[in-house]
């Protein structure tokens, strides 16, 4: 539309005499023109509309991202209390070797981390106690379990050989981060350990984490 409308202003302006003007209006018109047409341009292109549409949707893809991230906070559920745990022992098939798993009995999901604190109670009850485990030097993680879900801990151990060790029939195991602590049965698991303290403990425990799901 701007290119059919300067052959039409050419004639008037020469007929005025007024070249010079006519040439000041012409850059004045190249200057509107190239003005609009850079306009247009942006319009087209998306210019700084484009930019701002564009900080638009990295904003609210950022929203999304921060949602999703409250969500799976949300569903990682607090820390795992011992009230809603329930420990058991079992064998894991390898010598000297026992998993403890702690079942949660709540009604909605828990989260630990870290080290169980596991203590050796003897035959004779919570006066009969042992040493406490020392802890491995395997990385911990943090574990979430869903209501009826387990996590389990392994507990190694070097067995007596001198014939005067100390029987140990049950653990008094407290959740990592609590201080509350459950009495586990071992049953046909109870193992004998030397009965001298010394200086190297007899006893070792893993973080929770061995295994998480519903008793697999």
């Amino acid at each position: 539309m701007r290119v059919k409308k300067m052959p039409a202003l050419a004639p008037i302006l020469a007929a005025a005499g007024l070249s010079l003007t006519a040439c000041n209006s012409s850059d004045g018109s190249s200057a509107s023109a190239n003005t609009s047409a850079s306009t247009a341009a942006s319009s087209s292109t998306g210019g700084k509309g484009s930019t701002s549409g564009s900080s638009s949707s990295d904003s609210s893809t950022g929203s999304s991202k921060g949602s999703e991230l409250a969500a799976r906070s949300s569903t990682s559920g607090s820390r795992c209390k011992t009230d809603h745990l329930a420990p058991s022992a079992t064998a894991t098939g390898t010598k000297n070797e026992i998993v403890v798993n702690l079942k949660n009995t709540g009604s909605s999901a828990c989260s630990m981390h870290g080290f169980p604190g596991v203590q050796l109670v003897g035959p004779d009850g919570l006066g009969d106690t042992g040493p406490d485990a020392a802890r491995t030097d395997v990385s911990a993680s943090t574990v979430t379990i869903g209501p009826g879900e387990e996590t389990r801990f392994l507990l190694h151990f070097i067995p007596d050989t001198s014939g005067s060790g100390k029987t140990y029939t049950r653990l008094s195991v407290t959740p990592p981060n609590e201080k509350v602590s459950e009495i586990v049965d071992l049953n046909d698991l109870a193992f004998t350990i030397s009965a001298s303290s010394g200086n190297a403990p007899d006893v070792y425990v893993d973080p929770v984490g061995y295994h998480v799901g519903s008793g697999k």
